[in-house]
């Protein structure tokens, strides 16, 4: 019940004008929006001068001129670009002359996602926007000569699928962030920067980033998530992430990302995100990319699964050449990926975490739960009932080489019903001394994950989670996983 009473009041919180104050206490009382959990995949995209070189990574800048050059990139410059060459001569060539936002949107469309991010602007400090705080260093002064940001939300606008905007805190080289024990860059640069995208394209998503060297109150950052719950014109919609501060990812602000391709196998208090990119080496651009960098359609399916039954979101990200041109082994991999989630969107958005979020490593667990688990305490005595109009869906990763899948976390009875997801024939269901062995002998297996949908014609009441953890001996008398359990990745602890 918590997710729905956090819906409503968040809607009387807007009716009777609730104001969140500049503090943690206060802004991580704001209920999250429902869309946001309930759309379950997004697409993310980062796009910018980066591209233009296209070399090993987006952190090309840091690695040709940081700190700690790489031996590689400071090479690759010297022995193709003339000497006193600069970061910023990059962006003659970033003309995005291919670019067209309507053909991205057709892109995500393919892959089935429900919102789009994209990098208003980077670690570069380029935006992709005309920002008067950024003269001669954004898409319109330079390169594309081009509204970037505003182009694409104009066409997503035209489409159901949510539009957000990433947007990193620090530049690498702006000389007001380089000034020690200055406050002139969060003041003239990024805090305006961020009013800017808000109120020029009321993104539903704000994703910071690069915050990691500063505090909150560097960066203004509760100031801002105040402003924006309380006067902005996205106040009711909008969600944001956790990376807002030193050491605040993980603690703060909307939904929690903890780290990149995070990954947890198991339920977490609160609402979170697994972002991960299609090239495993790179989020921007890579020229030297090879098909064997690109993650398979099964993994692909295999991380949503995993994600969605633990709670979270899936962001994934790929990145477009320095024409606009998105990389045709990413489409295919959009639209294969698309073409699964659309076959079994019943099992994916809208659902809820289950009782339990698997059984092994090949079977993953969501549900339409009129009372999902997560809203009651882990030693509650609740008994969980799954009525008659209550789904359950098992996402099989792996089919066994007898055809034959064991599901020791559903009861059996003799009214169940297992169906293959999107069909009406009913699969062949036994008894176990744990659960239930489903015959999947009559499904045609083509390398995908397959949905089961179960169904109980009546009411049945599920054993204690807590007792039934400790007969399958994952958890001790008190309650505390066990060593078995420790080996069993994801299972509820």
């Amino acid at each position: 019940m918590v997710r729905p009473l956090f819906a409503i009041l968040a809607l009387l919180g807007s009716c009777l004008g609730v104001k969140y104050k500049p503090t943690w206490d206060s802004i991580d009382s704001r209920p999250l929006p429902a869309w946001y959990d309930n759309s379950k995949f997004g697409i993310f995209c980062h796009w910018g001068v980066y591209s233009v070189p296209a070399f090993k990574t987006e952190w090309f800048w840091l690695r040709w001129k940081g700190k700690i050059p790489d031996k590689e990139t400071v090479e690759y410059m010297e022995k193709n670009y003339r000497p006193g060459f600069s970061y910023a001569d990059f962006a003659h060539d970033f003309r995005a002359e291919d670019f067209n936002a309507t053909r991205f949107v057709d892109v995500v469309k393919s892959s089935g996602a429900r919102y789009f991010v994209f990098t208003s602007k980077h670690h570069e400090g380029f935006t992709m926007w005309p920002s008067p705080t950024s003269w001669n260093w954004n898409s319109v002064d330079i390169g594309p000569h081009r509204d970037i940001v505003g182009e694409l939300k104009t066409e997503f606008s035209k489409t159901e699928i949510h539009f957000g905007l990433y947007f990193s805190q620090f530049e690498w080289f702006h000389p007001y962030y380089l000034l020690l024990n200055s406050t002139l860059y969060p003041e003239r640069i990024s805090y305006p920067q961020m009013l800017e995208i808000v109120n020029r394209y009321e993104p539903d998503v704000i994703w910071s980033d690069g915050d990691w060297d500063q505090t909150d109150e560097y960066w203004k950052s509760k100031e801002f998530l105040a402003w924006l719950y309380n006067e902005s014109p996205v106040k009711d919609k909008v969600v944001v992430n956790d990376r807002w501060g030193h050491e605040i990812m993980g603690h703060h602000g909307g939904f929690l990302t903890y780290a990149d391709h995070y990954d947890p196998g198991h339920l977490l208090a609160r609402k979170w995100e697994n972002c991960l990119t299609l090239d495993v080496n790179s989020w921007g651009h890579r020229r030297a990319m090879r098909a064997s960098d690109v993650r398979t359609t099964k993994d692909l399916i295999t991380q949503l699964a995993r994600t969605i039954s633990c709670g979270g979101n899936m962001l994934l990200n790929f990145g477009p050449d320095k024409f606009g041109n998105i990389n045709p082994i990413f489409e295919d991999r959009l639209q294969q990926l698309g073409k699964w989630v659309n076959s079994n969107e019943e099992a994916i958005f809208g659902s809820k975490p289950w009782i339990y979020q698997n059984d092994t490593d090949n079977v993953w667990y969501t549900s339409k739960l009129r009372q999902p688990f997560n809203s009651v305490s882990r030693n509650s005595a609740f008994n969980s009932q799954i009525k008659a109009n209550t789904v359950i869906y098992a996402f099989v990763i792996k089919i066994p080489d007898d055809k034959v899948v064991k599901l020791p976390s559903v009861d059996y009875t003799s009214q169940l019903k297992v169906t293959l997801l999107g069909t009406k024939t009913n699969l062949k269901v036994a008894k176990q001394n744990q659960g239930i062995a489903v015959d999947l002998s009559t499904v045609k297996w083509s390398n995908e994950a397959v949905v089961l949908k179960i169904e109980y014609a009546a009411t049945v009441t599920h054993l204690n989670p807590i007792k039934r953890l400790q007969k399958m001996g994952m958890l001790n008398a008190a309650g505390h996983p066990t060593k078995k359990a420790k080996k069993v990745v994801g299972m509820y602890r």
